[in-house]
């Protein structure tokens, strides 16, 4: 699938990048956005950013987004069954 934007003609020089940072900046943002959310999943959102997961990792610690969604007693849970292991 194919989304057209306009960007004005300013925006490339007032961002200081080219055209090609510029729309790899937007899907970076908006896959960011859409993980955030909870619309996407890590492997989808590294995908429509174009990034390998770990890439997306990393851009998501730069970002102060959380990747881990279990709850503090869910984790001890979990360290309790490995334990019994």
């Amino acid at each position: 699938m194919q989304v057209t934007i306009n960007i004005p003609d300013f925006a490339p020089l007032a961002l200081n990048s080219d055209l090609q940072e510029l729309k790899k900046t937007i899907k970076l943002n908006s896959a960011l956005m859409l993980y955030k959310k909870g619309k996407l999943s890590i492997e989808q959102a590294s995908d429509f950013a174009n990034l390998s997961i770990y890439e997306f990792l990393q851009e998501c610690k730069n970002n102060q987004i959380a990747v881990l969604s279990a709850s503090e007693e869910e984790l001890k849970e979990e360290l309790e069954l490995l334990a019994k292991i």
